[in-house]
């Protein structure tokens, strides 16, 4: 095995390998191109991570057909990827602003042990005991909801920050298009449009009355 992963993984590679789970869990290709889009690096840097980390087990890799994970590629990513998702929730439960908790959460999910995972979870369990978290597809037209959590990936999340739709912001459906249209969303005095798939992937603690 190459010594760069014989040594403590980086946080490039689990940066990597979370990108790869994201997509999986999407049902999306693994292809050079894509990958380089969603990290904002060059295609000929996600080739030669990718023959490094193949190189270490962690993928099987086909220079034109991408990356397909591998048991220990997979069981690192998607640890990178829980802690991910709980930091942020914490982040949130704790008042730090919506816009930065996303950012935060990518510095922060490379630093955290499994042990503070393990408190980490502890609390928010305590904090949010009888939440319920639904999509926003799932609210009805006048419903709001605070965003808790989103699993739309990182280039559609960051498209989502941009929009203002972050972890902790409170949102109202307005409209939701029949046979798998768009949704309509009203947040911070601003109406959006939001894909279905994305939209979906947006989860809320739903406020109680409208």
């Amino acid at each position: 095995m190459p010594n760069f992963l014989m040594q403590k993984m980086s946080p490039e590679i689990e940066e990597y390998l979370e990108t790869l789970c994201r997509k999986k869990e999407r049902g999306e290709p693994a292809r050079t191109t894509d990958i380089a889009n969603e990290l904002g690096v060059s295609a000929p840097s996600v080739s030669e991570m990718f023959r490094k980390l193949a190189d270490g087990g962690f993928i099987g890799y086909s220079p034109y057909r991408g990356a397909v994970l591998r048991k220990k590629g997979e069981e690192t990513g998607r640890r990178i990827l829980r802690k991910h998702r709980l930091i942020e929730e914490f982040l949130a439960l704790v008042g730090v602003k919506p816009r930065r908790i996303h950012a935060e959460a990518c510095v922060l999910e490379h630093a955290v042990s499994d042990e503070v995972e393990m408190h980490l979870r502890k609390v928010i369990s305590a904090r949010t005991a009888g939440m319920e978290l639904v999509p926003i597809t799932s609210l009805k037209a006048g419903e709001a909801g605070t965003i808790m959590r989103g699993d739309a990936g990182t280039k559609a999340s960051k498209r989502l920050a941009d929009l203002g739709l972050t972890t902790g912001t409170r949102v109202t459906l307005v409209k939701s298009t029949p046979l798998g249209g768009p949704v309509r969303v009203a947040v911070r005095s601003t109406s959006l449009a939001l894909g279905r798939s994305v939209a979906s992937k947006v989860f809320v603690k739903a406020a109680k009355g409208k």
